[in-house]
């Protein structure tokens, strides 16, 4: 079967080759009747366009890379894959592709470069950013569009999404001191990762604002991604007799953290509380539906939509405008937003 191009339908409806393919482009000088018969005729027909010559004409290839290390358990990491989730339907539904490719850590910015100078993506995701991190550094330099899931110190310079890490772990310590535990571990995840920078610092002011010792709490972290870590690290923590709260980085750790707890015959709820970061991994199974824990819910599959809604808007406005405007998306649930600022979208 011949596949159909712009001539055919050219010729079935009787309009020339440049009004179909403006009308197929939705430029204004074509009216609505003809822009309406011409998306009519080319769904009949089975036309589609042609990706290669659209990007000649463009310069865009409806294209988002997304790089990451070559590291096998992260594609196995549930909150790698809840991420992963929303931004291929996202891409799906906005007629976008992901290219996602990964490479060493010594060879990851060769990748970038690469995609930038042959043209071949329109923007980029970058996530799990780390202080000074050399990947915005150069995405900022060669003025793409791009994404970051999470932020650093020149946040206000491109698009980001995150949730609040300070406001949300800070308000946890709180209420764990205000639920009367002298003693808490706060089991955190790699702290190589902005994120769990931001999180520890937060439990830390939290305790320095109520004027309490240091050592109030036990920090202990693990490797990312974060696996079996939430069992080790809490059975870590229950060698010391004194310690009556557990705050976790992750539910994932949290519900790990659950089963050792048991194992030593404790009772969360009881004589131990559990509270966490709930990001609604969606095939985790919460110990009694979560009885007995304390949560700040949001969804990472939201925040991988809203990654590639926010690098398209960028695409398109530099598409109208040739320039690049920051802007961001904070994804909270279950939080006063008088508590973690003026910016929240919840999710």
């Amino acid at each position: 079967m011949r596949k159909v191009t712009i001539k055919d339908l050219a010729a079935e409806l009787g309009l020339s080759i440049t009004t179909i393919s403006r009308a197929l482009n939705g430029y204004s000088d074509v009216g609505e009747e003809t822009r309406k018969r011409v998306v009519e005729a080319a769904r009949r027909l089975g036309y589609t366009p042609n990706r290669n010559a659209q990007r000649l004409v463009t310069k865009r290839s409806h294209s988002i890379a997304w790089v990451q290390s070559d590291d096998d358990n992260k594609f196995v990491d549930p909150h790698f894959v809840e991420v992963m989730a929303g931004v291929l339907r996202e891409a799906r539904l906005s007629h976008y592709d992901i290219v996602m490719t990964s490479e060493t850590p010594e060879r990851q910015m060769a990748a970038y470069e690469r995609y930038v100078s042959d043209g071949s993506v329109d923007g980029f995701i970058v996530d799990l950013p780390q202080p000074g991190d050399p990947r915005i550094d150069f995405l900022l330099d060669a003025g793409v569009p791009f994404v970051v899931h999470g932020r650093e110190g020149s946040q206000d310079r491109y698009g980001w999404v995150d949730v609040d890490n300070y406001g949300n772990f800070y308000n946890l310590t709180r209420l764990i001191v205000s639920n009367g535990h002298k003693r808490f571990a706060f089991i955190n995840g790699d702290e190589r990762f902005l994120y769990a920078l931001t999180r520890r610092r937060a439990v830390e002011d939290a305790l320095r604002d109520l004027d309490l010792p240091h050592d109030t709490c036990l920090y202990l972290r693990g490797s990312h991604p974060m696996f079996e870590a939430g069992y080790q690290l809490t059975e870590l923590a229950l060698g010391e007799p004194d310690i009556t709260a557990f705050l976790y980085s992750s539910v994932l750790l949290a519900v790990e953290g659950h089963s050792a707890l048991g194992r030593a015959g404790r009772e969360p709820g009881r004589d131990v509380m559990i509270a966490a970061m709930n990001d609604e991994l969606q095939y985790l199974h919460l110990p009694n539906d979560g009885e007995n824990m304390t949560f700040v819910r949001s969804s990472l599959r939201a925040a991988g939509r809203a990654l590639v809604a926010e690098v398209i808007r960028q695409c398109e406005r530099k598409k109208r405008s040739g320039t690049l405007i920051p802007s961001l998306f904070d994804l909270a649930e279950g939080v006063d937003p008088a508590a973690i600022g003026d910016k929240v979208l919840f999710a």
